[in-house]
Parts: C-alpha cells; sequence; structure tokens
C-alpha cells in the first residue's frame, strides 16, 4: 500500500516526486542499466516516508535494487529543498559505506542535479590514530622502522586505520583513539577524530555503521550526526536489534572487581597490601557462579548439542551464591561510604570514576539477588576464550524494545528500516517488537509487503529436506554424525564439490568434515578454524572453483559469492538459538512466548544461510536442509523461503543438478513440491 499526504511546507515537491516516478520509468526501458521490480515502489514510499516523517519497514530481496530505491529519492530531496535537512544511512560494514558513497556521487551525475550533494563517511573513534597514544607507543617499542614510517605519514596528514594496513590490528589497538583516555588529553584540540566528527553536520549526508549509529543516538537522541536530519535510512536493519543490546551489555568480571578495589583503597591511602575482606568474598563468588554455569552448560549440553561450542551459559543463583552476593555487597558498601566521604575533597577524575563503577557495580549485585519479577536485567555467565573454567558475569537490561524505542522515537525525521531478511512467515512482528516500533515510536508505521528478489528460484534453485535422516535430537551422537556426514557427502558429489555446509556447531563441523575428508574427495574441502582470517578462507573458496568451504558463524550472512564456486548450499541443522536467558527475557515481548520467539530467530537465520545462494540472475543450485524437524516447521520454512521448487527425494536433487546446473537457465521442469513429498514419505 502507498500513503501520499498533502502537506504544506513539502519537503518533496510534486515536480520531485514525478522526477523521482520519471527516473524509474525510464529505469525499466533501459537497455544498458539493470531495473528491478519493486524500485519503483520502494522509491515512492520513501519519498513519503521523507514528505511525513513516517517508519517505513520494507523487506527487499536480494538483487532487487534497494539502494537505488532509497538514493534516488534522497538525492532529489537533497538537491532541492532547503527544508530537507539531509539524511543517514547506517549500515553494517565499512565495505558497504564505500559502496554506498560511490552510489550517490556515481546517480548525481546521472540526474544531471546542479547541487553538489557533500558526503561523509563517519567512523568510530577506533578508526582513528591517537597522537598521546602513539607516542607512548613509540617510547615503549623498539620498532624503530615502523615508528618513523608512522610518522612521515602523519606528517602527510594521513590518520586513519585505512592510511595503516600494514599495521597488525594488535599495534593498531595500542595507538588509536580510546574511549577511556580522551578525558583531560593534551592534543583534545587537535585531536582528528574531534576535528571531523565536528564537521559531520555541515555534510548533507553520512554514511555511518550501526555501532556509530547507537553511540550518537545514546548520547543525544535528539540530534544523532546529523544536526536534524530529515530522514534516517537504516540498511540490514535485522543486525540493528543486537547492535543496541551489545550497547548496553555491561560485565562483572573477577580481575576488573579487585583491581577496582585496589584502585580504590589506594585513593582512601590505604596499604593495599593489607587484607582486604572483599577480595576472597569474591574469589568465592566467582567459584560458585562458575560451578552452576558449567553445571547448567552439561545440562543443557546432553539436551541440546549446538551448546557443546556456545561460549556462555545461563547460571543458578543458589542460596550460596546469593549468601556469597549478600556478603560482598556489604563489603562494598563499607568501601562505598569510606570513597564517598573521600570524594568530597580528593576530585582526583580517576578516582571519582572509581567510586561511580562501585556504586553501578553494587546496584548491579543487588539486582542479581532480587526475584525475578523485579530484576532489571538479564544475566548470564560469559566463559573466557579458550576455557570453560573461567567465567565473568555478563548482564543486559531486560527491557531492550524499550530503551530502543526511546532511541528511535523522534518525530522529526522519518525512519526507515530495510533489509534482505526482516520477516519470518512475511510477517515483520518479530522485527518490530524487538526495537519497540509500535504507535509510541511515530504517528504511522508502513509495513510493506515484502519485495521478492527478482531471480528465478522456480527454474534456477531446489530445495532439499529430507525426512529419512537421525534427529539432532537422538541421544545417539555417533548414529546422527554418521547419518548427517553420509548425506552432506552425497551431496557434495552431486554438484562435484562448489558448496557451502552452514554449521550451528563447531564441534559437529569438525567432526563432520574429519569423516568425510577420511574417505577424500577429488576435491579440496577448506574449514573454518579458530584464528583462520576469514577473508582469506572466502577468497580462496571463491578462487577455487570446485572446491567446498565448512563453516559457521558469521558465514550465516557474511559470504557473497557469485557463480560457478557456489551451487550448493547444506545446512545440516536447522539453526535454533542455544537455550539463552537473553531470547528467554524477549519472549516477555511476544504472545506466543518462547517457543514463538526461538522459531522466528531461527526462521529468520535460515533466510540468511539460503540466502547464500542466488546472489545474481545467472545463479543456479540447490539448498539442503537436513534436519528431519523439518517435519515439524515445514509450512513456516516454506512460507519464510523463496523456493517454490522443492523435493524431499535425493534422486530429484541429481537429476535437477544434472539437467539445470548443466544448462542455461529456462529449460528446466517442474519437480514434486515438498508437501508431495512429504506426503510420500509419511
Amino acid at each position: 500500500m502507498r500513503y501520499v499526504w498533502e502537506k504544506e511546507n513539502q519537503i518533496l515537491s510534486r515536480e520531485q516526486e514525478e522526477q523521482i516516478d520519471s527516473f524509474f520509468a525510464n529505469l525499466a526501458e533501459s537497455k544498458t542499466l539493470e531495473y528491478r521490480e519493486g524500485q519503483h515502489t520502494m522509491a515512492l514510499d520513501i519519498a513519503d516516508a521523507i514528505k511525513d516523517r513516517s517508519i517505513l519497514l520494507i523487506e527487499s530481496g536480494v538483487g532487487s535494487g534497494k539502494s537505488w530505491a532509497y538514493l534516488v529519492p534522497l538525492i532529489y530531496a537533497s538537491s532541492g529543498s532547503d527544508k530537507f535537512k539531509g539524511f543517514i544511512i547506517s549500515t553494517s560494514s565499512k565495505a558497504l559505506q564505500d559502496q554506498l558513497k560511490k552510489e550517490i556521487e556515481t546517480l548525481s551525475e546521472m540526474l544531471g542535479l546542479p547541487k553538489k550533494i557533500n558526503v561523509t563517511i563517519a567512523k568510530g573513534r577506533s578508526n582513528y590514530l591517537c597522537k598521546r597514544r602513539f607516542e607512548y607507543f613509540e617510547r615503549n617499542t623498539g620498532q624503530t622502522k615502523k615508528v618513523e614510517s608512522i610518522k612521515e605519514r602523519i606528517k602527510e596528514g594521513k590518520v586513519e586505520r585505512a592510511d595503516f594496513n600494514d599495521i597488525s590490528q594488535a599495534d593498531w589497538k595500542k595507538m588509536n583513539v580510546d574511549k577511556v583516555r580522551c578525558s583531560s588529553c593534551l592534543y583534545e584540540s587537535d585531536c582528528t577524530y574531534r576535528v571531523k566528527r565536528k564537521r559531520w553536520p555541515e555534510s548533507h549526508a553520512i554514511i555511518c555503521n550501526h555501532n556509530l549509529l547507537v553511540e550518537s543516538l545514546k548520547r543525544d537522541s535528539e540530534s544523532p550526526l546529523l544536526g536534524e536530519p530529515s530522514i534516517l535510512i537504516v540498511d540490514e536493519a535485522h543486525t540493528l536489534e543486537e547492535k543496541i543490546r551489545d550497547s548496553y551489555k555491561k560485565s562483572l568480571n573477577k580481575h576488573e572487581l579487585e583491581s577496582l578495589i585496589y584502585g580504590l583503597y589506594r585513593g582512601l591511602n590505604k596499604d593495599v597490601r593489607e587484607d582486604i575482606p572483599a577480595i576472597g568474598t569474591i574469589n568465592n563468588l566467582f567459584r560458585k557462579v562458575s560451578g552452576s554455569a558449567k553445571r547448567e552448560y552439561n545440562k543443557h549440553a546432553i539436551e541440546n548439542i549446538d551448546v557443546f561450542d556456545s561460549e556462555s551459559s545461563s547460571f543458578k543463583c543458589t542460596p550460596a551464591i546469593k549468601e556469597s552476593v549478600e556478603t560482598l555487597i556489604k563489603q562494598l558498601k563499607e568501601l562505598e561510604e569510606e570513597a564517598v566521604f573521600t570524594s568530597r575533597y580528593n576530585r582526583n577524575k580517576d578516582f571519582l570514576e572509581q567510586v561511580s563503577t562501585l556504586q553501578d557495580t553494587i546496584s548491579a549485585f543487588q539486582d542479581l539477588i532480587s526475584l525475578n519479577e523485579r530484576q532489571k536485567n538479564v544475566y548470564w555467565a560469559s566463559f573466557l576464550p579458550g576455557t570453560k573454567e573461567h567465567i565473568e558475569i555478563q548482564y543486559v537490561p531486560k527491557n531492550i524494545p524499550v530503551l530502543a524505542r526511546n532511541l528511535l522515537k523522534n518525530p522529526n525525521y522519518g525512519k526507515v528500516f530495510t533489509s534482505a531478511t526482516l520477516t519470518a512467515e512475511g510477517d515483520y512482528e518479530y522485527f518490530a517488537k524487538g526495537l519497540g516500533i509500535d504507535n509510541k515510536i511515530g504517528s504511522r508505521i508502513i509495513s510493506e509487503d515484502p519485495q521478492k528478489s527478482p531471480f528465478n528460484y522456480d527454474e534456477n534453485a531446489m530445495l532439499y529436506c529430507p525426512l529419512d535422516l537421525v534427529s539432532p535430537k537422538s541421544p545417539d551422537r555417533d548414529a546422527y554424525l554418521s547419518s548427517i556426514s553420509t548425506r552432506v557427502s552425497e551431496l557434495l558429489d552431486v554438484t562435484k564439490g562448489r558448496a557451502l555446509v552452514l554449521f550451528t556447531s563447531k564441534s559437529d563441523m569438525r567432526e563432520v568434515y574429519k569423516r568425510i575428508a577420511e574417505k577424500g574427495k577429488p576435491y579440496n574441502i577448506y574449514i573454518q578454524e579458530d584464528g583462520k582470517d576469514a577473508e582469506t578462507l572466502k577468497q580462496s573458496f571463491k578462487e577455487d572453483t570446485t572446491s567446498c568451504l565448512f563453516a559457521t558463524g558469521s558465514f550465516w550472512e557474511g559470504i557473497d559469492i557469485k557463480g560457478e564456486s557456489l551451487e550448493n548450499v547444506i545446512i545440516p541443522k536447522l539453526p535454533f538459538h542455544v537455550v539463552d536467558p537473553v531470547m528467554d527475557a524477549k519472549a516477555e515481548y511476544y504472545a506466543g512466548g518462547s517457543s514463538a520467539v526461538y522459531l522466528q530467530d531461527m526462521l529468520i537465520k535460515l533466510k540468511q544461510g539460503t540466502g547464500r545462494l542466488i546472489r545474481s540472475e545467472t545463479d543456479k543450485g540447490i539448498v539442503s536442509i537436513l534436519d528431519s524437524r523439518i517435519k515439524d516447521y515445514g509450512a513456516a520454512v516454506l512460507e519464510t523461503l523463496p523456493f517454490n521448487n522443492a523435493t524431499a527425494d535425493l534422486a530429484d536433487v541429481k537429476e535437477f543438478a544434472d539437467r539445470c546446473l548443466q544448462q542455461p537457465p529456462g529449460q528446466t521442469k517442474k519437480t514434486k513440491t515438498y508437501q508431495n513429498a512429504k506426503t510420500q514419505k509419511e
């Protein structure tokens, strides 16, 4: 549906609307430029969002040309009206930031508009060199040649991370701008990051990433980045909720707590070598929390194999833990009384920050042992890297949707949320509720029917969902792994490699890889390993056109490979989230409770994974979901994914590969539907 409101002082004139309309009409007739169905409608909807400051939710499938759909009306608005204050585009990666800037420049030239658009790529402080920290690095490193090279570049005005690609990330972290050390800096007036940031509001357009957007909204919700934007575009919007949650995440770490207490004692002019009661209590508490976390971890490991690779676990606030926390609170409050009294005359900035941190810590521990209905936060234990012994307690506010709503509620500008994966079963509810998007955030919310991908899934793709494999919930783990390994091996042979196998569990991935590798294949199989550079791995897979890649984690949405290198996406297990206290807390905002939340989350993750297959008009291939639980969720899966050509029969897959993957698109014929195949199996 479309809404067009006629108002006085419209940001977009009727003439500009006609120009937008005309651009896409001409694009459809162009012989040289790509036109995507749905671009036109999406562009006009965004024009409406600019005019009436509404909120637009729109899913736009892979290849639908959504960037042009929102850039064209933004460019026309920027060049035509003084009432248009500018726009912000927030996206998920630096690569997309650079791409969008180039597209704005290309489109501005194509449109031939007289007013040049001043575009700024806004980056966070960690992307800039800090002169103060570099001086410290210079004094404490023996790398003379490296230091001299850096100095030469600084003289040339090069201070961004991209100017120092030869510097390791470990060294860069020692010299980049650090929020903690920004107070009372000698170089404050000459800080490149501060200087650049002050100039951002002078731009017509800001392109930033989600982390910087959230940071800016939290600092000043009335004026994020631009003085007063007319519209905010959030691309790859499905990741925004997680970014907001991460921004509020805090931790209680044993070593940091000990350091805090020692620091406060020094501020109180006390001997830090004396026996401090709180130190022993902290050690005792974290031992008990670690024990509880490991018990919960092991319990869920039996119920849910995916948890073997989880880096976190829930923990029970047992009577013993509660007693330790109560003792610690008492000891910390005694320290707080002394520290607050001392802070009246000791105005040292570091000491005052330590006092504030202590007060926040006491509040967090008090909340931890409160009754569930009174708790403000969700708590869990996070295992430190490489260990299942040492933990830190992490927590986030329960009311993330409310906090997100408060960040996004400014009524003075429109907001567009778009991505290829915003809906589950064709519904925006899961996404919208996660960000608190309801009638409290704006006067009107428009949720457009998802813009489908223009690619021909019916002829160029097949969905394979077998029902004869051992369930991942089977108590016989060896039987499950044997069943999956055999079927994965058969599917790899169908396409003679050219496959991406997406796992939810590193342990499953390694075991399946081992079983298949032992038998040998006439093509290379790459596997994602800890410490291996993801970009290098992707490139190796892409260039080795008959190879396979076994991966997990970020590869579910972080890989974009067109052409013959990828004709087969295999998903051994439905990507249900492991039992998680954050997900359980999120369920409070959904009528369907926890089961609905976990299902919706799984469907969106599944859409992201299957979306790796078809990335261009000429791409063809097979998606296989090998989880026998698909029979319980088949209708929801089919409603969410773009596949109509589906089967449960491996013979159909082989026939499709022989016919379609060896011939140009358009020469395929219909095969059995999933529903028919399912009936036959039952």
